[in-house]
């Protein structure tokens, strides 16, 4: 899954799909990445539509490194449906990302990453926080969920392990765990740094995942679109 697979490329600490990290931010510099579902592929380039539904076009060339699941790949393995993490040159005017890093999930794995989001993995800002119960106004959706904590939880900040009493009205989180009649049980909460929540980078989208750069932070697969 999706959520297996971004992890590994994040600071492996098995926080799972949704990440605290700086993104593509981190490996390539702020407003240098952008991420998108592919929905045409020709040479030199790939045509990717973001999270907010505008579309781009990722131009690559032999310079360009194309991975998957941490493995170099060829132009031809990218497919329409695919989503596509690209860190480069963007320029918002044009609708162009000039591609030095192009990394591409499996549509099959975006679509269940998606179909598990509010379930087994949410991100979203946080609204209220009442004792061990946190109410976030979902990304993607916008729809309000209930991420309830316990002694099991562990509580992550970048590298660092933190508290409940760290997470404050404002912050965007992001969680793993289970749903539980209307309530969701993090088991992983991460508090994600300025820049990282979904939509924040300077260019639409975001992203790195598996196959990024040693040392990168992954940010979370796209959530359901709002629209």
């Amino acid at each position: 899954m999706l959520s297996v697979s971004v992890c590994r490329a994040q600071e492996n600490d098995g926080m799972g799909p949704p990440d605290g990290g700086d993104g593509m931010g981190r490996a390539f510099g702020k407003g240098n990445g952008i991420r998108g579902t592919v929905t045409a592929a020709t040479k030199n380039s790939f045509t990717i539509r973001t999270d907010e539904g505008d579309a781009y076009q990722v131009l690559y060339s032999p310079n360009t490194r194309l991975m998957k699941d941490r493995q170099p790949i060829d132009a031809a393995d990218v497919h329409v449906g695919d989503m596509l993490m690209a860190g480069g040159i963007v320029d918002a005017k044009a609708r162009t990302v000039g591609a030095v890093f192009v990394v591409d999930i499996d549509a099959n794995e975006v679509r269940s990453a998606r179909a598990a989001f509010g379930k087994t993995w949410v991100v979203g800002k946080v609204t209220a926080i009442h004792e061990l119960k946190i109410t976030i106004e979902r990304a993607g959706d916008k729809q309000s969920q209930i991420v309830a904590v316990d002694e099991n939880t562990s509580f992550r900040k970048r590298r660092e392990d933190v508290t409940l009493a760290d997470v404050k009205v404002g912050d965007t989180i992001s969680a793993q765990g289970a749903l539980h009649a209307e309530t969701f049980l993090a088991t992983a909460l991460r508090v994600m740094t300025p820049g990282s929540a979904p939509g924040s980078n300077a260019g639409p989208g975001h992203p790195t995942g598996p196959g990024a750069p040693a040392g990168s932070e992954a940010p979370p697969p796209a959530p359901p679109p709002s629209h």
